[in-house]
């Protein structure tokens, strides 16, 4: 039902063709290798293969397709999983109707796509983590550079976080390469995964 009515929703834009919708792991496999799509939304919980699994194996032989996991779960462990084999993006399923789209034409733009209930967790955790380690270390994000990770990790914009803070674009743009260089990280795509994985702190 949910699988219909997300077909439904996808077919009435006109920027989206829908090429098919199934229910389980082995058949998307077949499927994604004969269609060719540009992306697959994969829902994490199914039958047979899970979507974990399935996404792994799907992008070992098909690194091109990109792969938006869809989910009831709304847990750092599995966001982390999906993330890190390669998932360009994570939607909570109580969220799809008003959001994949969205997320369809980020991912195939190029860019992750978290939906705002997964940025929303992952910022949590940044908080968390950044607000338990302190300043003491070198190798630990000050306080500032917490708060530009996390407002990233929501999405937000350079003038965006500046306007929040109060501070200078410039000055976000700082911080972004000094907790960049800090964590050995090159873009928004790397941070999320990696505070999801393990938190602002280098091990």
């Amino acid at each position: 039902m949910v699988r219909d009515a997300l077909r439904t929703v996808l077919e009435q834009d006109d920027g989206i063709e829908v090429v098919a919708a199934v229910g389980d792991g082995e058949t998307a496999l077949r499927l994604a290798g004969e269609l060719s799509p540009a992306v697959v939304v994969m829902d994490v919980a199914m039958p047979g293969l899970s979507g974990i699994e399935t996404t792994r194996r799907l992008l070992a032989r098909r690194p091109e397709i990109k792969v938006l996991a869809l989910s009831t779960y709304l847990d750092r462990r599995i966001i982390q999983q999906m993330l890190d084999i390669g998932a360009s993006g994570y939607i909570a399923k109580s969220a799809a109707g008003a959001e994949l789209k969205q997320g369809i034409r980020n991912v195939v733009a190029g860019r992750s796509y978290l939906c705002s209930e997964v940025a929303a967790l992952i910022a949590d955790g940044l908080r968390e983590r950044g607000g338990a380690a302190g300043q003491a270390d070198s190798r630990v994000l000050s306080r500032r550079e917490v708060q530009v990770a996390t407002l990233l990790a929501e999405g937000k914009s350079a003038p965006d976080i500046a306007a929040e803070l109060h501070i200078a674009p410039s000055t976000v743009d700082v911080h972004r390469r000094n907790l960049m260089r800090k964590l050995e990280l090159h873009n928004v795509v790397e941070l999320t995964r990696y505070a999801v994985r393990t938190g602002l702190v280098i091990p």
